[in-house]
């Protein structure tokens, strides 16, 4: 940091302020000059620690009577500058305390955070495995398969790297030897092979949202609206405690605050935004190119027919470029007709039989809450209507109002008021998701 300060002063810039992480600094134009820079670890810093607090003060003041001008701070770190062809005294002077203050401030808390973020990365790693159906039914999904892996190796070689240069420093220090000292050129490689590496993974990430959030938008909206809250609440706490509090003790109340605030939020603003999202997909007609099957295709008094609710979801995603579900219900004089479609269209029967499975798995695992199960199916098989059928793989539930079929790269799941032992029914469905038709109605 200092000599990259150094070469930026020669260059016309001074340095302002430092930004989140250490990955960011504001400069000012100057005249270019060359300028000594100190960066000191202040042991009495930390992240809501404010930044003027009466030992800082007492710390810079001491600083500044040994010739340096204090710029700015961040967290543990201190950042000076001194004019050219003054001799200010050094703020440290033994390098093997400054090596033990920095292992014992910065180090350790770098390398908390590394662990916290491999741990993190590794717990998304093994709730995939083994591989969920519902990832491969989104761009976002389908690259955290290959990303994942990637950003817990990224989060681990760097507090890899810190540990074995301390035990470098350590050895050289047992045997009076100098520590090495890091250069600048090092130190642009590690940037571009640390971080540039996790903005290139956070780029494209960004970019699969967006390609998500135009097929599913309110999925989009719900997965980063408590990610969004708690940054916004971490970052406006972090600024409160930096910026107005003089004391540690000043951030507990704020925290309780925020705290308070998140929890109100959860219980008043998201359920408002949720049910923003009802009639988002509540249709007339279903676009041409997605088969569906009509209640009143199926309905036996179809004149009965009163009032009708039908919803439409479409998504895509690498592997799964075409799944959708239909939901329509019926409210008739004195009796209720339903038929739930979900279509998945792949490009590999490997991943069309991975949703078979998930989609069988879910539906008998059902939902748990409390220590208790709900809606929670038997799942039955039946080899004599899988013939018949012609498919690869079919599965019912036990009270024959679901059936779940595999043929080849398409998979469908449909429920409702349907006879499925009945023939006019099967060739119906047949023929309208697994003949290549494009009828929709």
């Amino acid at each position: 940091m200092k000599s990259y300060l150094e070469e930026m002063a020669e260059e016309g810039w001074m340095l302002e302020k430092i930004g989140l992480q250490q990955q960011f600094a504001k400069f000012r134009a100057i005249e270019p000059q060359k300028l000594k820079f100190y960066v000191d670890v202040f042991k009495e810093g930390g992240p809501l620690t404010p930044e003027k607090t009466e030992e800082s003060e007492v710390y810079r003041r001491l600083c500044e009577e040994s010739g340096w001008k204090f710029i700015t701070s961040q967290d543990y770190l201190q950042f000076f500058y001194a004019e050219e062809g003054s001799d200010p005294v050094p703020i440290q002077t033994d390098e093997a305390i400054e090596q033990e203050i920095v292992e014992h401030t910065l180090l350790r808390n770098e390398l908390r955070g590394y662990l916290i973020l491999s741990l993190f990365a590794a717990y998304l790693l093994i709730n995939i495995i083994p591989l969920k159906y519902s990832i491969l039914l989104s761009f976002t999904g389908v690259a955290g398969i290959i990303l994942l892996p990637i950003s817990f190796i990224l989060a681990t070689v760097p507090a890899l790297y810190s540990i074995i240069r301390i035990l470098k420093a350590r050895r050289n220090i047992e045997k009076g030897l100098p520590i090495e000292k890091p250069t600048m050129k090092n130190a642009r490689r590690r940037i571009i092979l640390f971080y540039g590496s996790s903005w290139i993974i956070l780029l494209l990430l960004v970019l699969f949202i967006i390609v998500d959030a135009f097929f599913t938008p309110q999925i989009v909206i719900k997965s980063l609206l408590g990610p969004g809250i708690g940054i916004i609440v971490g970052l406006s706490l972090k600024y409160y405690t930096k910026k107005k509090a003089t004391k540690r003790e000043d951030s507990i109340p704020v925290i309780i605050f925020a705290l308070f605030m998140v929890f109100i939020f959860i219980y008043t603003v998201v359920p408002f935004v949720y049910e923003g999202f009802e009639d988002t997909y509540k249709v007339t007609s279903v676009p041409e190119g997605y088969p569906i099957i009509t209640i009143d295709e199926i309905s036996e008094e179809p004149s009965k027919i009163s009032t009708s609710t039908k919803e439409f979801k479409h998504g895509s995603s690498p592997v799964t470029p075409k799944h959708y579900s239909y939901l329509e219900f019926v409210n008739g004089n004195g009796y209720e007709e339903r038929i739930s479609i979900k279509y998945y269209k792949t490009t590999d029967p490997y991943f069309a039989e991975i949703i078979f499975n998930g989609i069988r798995h879910d539906l008998e695992k059902g939902i748990k809450w409390k220590g208790m199960t709900f809606l929670d199916r038997i799942i039955v098989s039946d080899e004599e209507m899988k013939n018949s059928w012609d498919v690869d793989n079919l599965v019912l539930t036990q009270e024959r109002d679901l059936i779940i079929i595999q043929k080849g790269s398409t998979v469908l799941n449909i429920s409702g008021d349907l006879d499925f032992n009945d023939n006019q029914t099967r060739e119906l469905i047949i023929s309208r998701f697994f003949s290549g038709s494009s009828m929709v109605n």
